[in-house]
């Protein structure tokens, strides 16, 4: 999937391929969606969340946190929260109709950790983000998806 909002920009220090700030604007987030929309579960969120969680002290690599912040972005559509996305959603749409969740299993607040956790450093996302520019933009767009992962009072 590629972007609707124009040319691909290229971070030539970090490597990172992103035509947006939005959660799923990027190779990796885009591929990884790609993937969960054509098999797979629920599982594949949560160990994507997960593998940010996992980081602890160490920095969180570029891809695991592009698909950490694509799988809270999954999730908040899952609890009927979407965003704003620059790509085709229909798919993901289709996939979301197929689940069954739990209504009590903590997702949400996983899912705002591993935002969190993405954000602040060490955080090779965030150092990339900084470096391309659009660190504001890009705080923004996280800003937004912890507010849709709120629980819902």
């Amino acid at each position: 999937m590629r972007g609707l909002t124009g040319a691909i920009r290229v971070d030539q220090t970090s490597g990172m391929d992103a035509w947006d700030t939005t959660p799923f604007a990027n190779d990796s987030a885009s591929d990884w969606l790609d993937e969960l929309v054509a098999g797979g579960t629920i599982a594949m969120v949560d160990e994507a969340i997960d593998a940010v969680l996992g980081c602890g002290d160490d920095p969180v690599e570029e891809t695991t946190g592009e698909e950490g912040i694509a799988a809270a972005e999954v999730t908040a559509w899952l609890y009927g929260r979407p965003g704003k996305s620059a790509e085709d959603t229909e798919a993901l749409e289709d996939w979301i109709d197929d689940q069954e969740l739990d209504e009590d299993d903590g997702r949400l607040r996983r899912a705002r950790k591993a935002v969190d956790r993405v954000f602040n450093e060490p955080s090779e996302l965030r150092e990339a983000w900084e470096e391309a520019g659009e660190f504001e933009d890009w705080r923004k767009s996280l800003a937004d998806l912890k507010d849709r992962l709120k629980d819902v009072e």
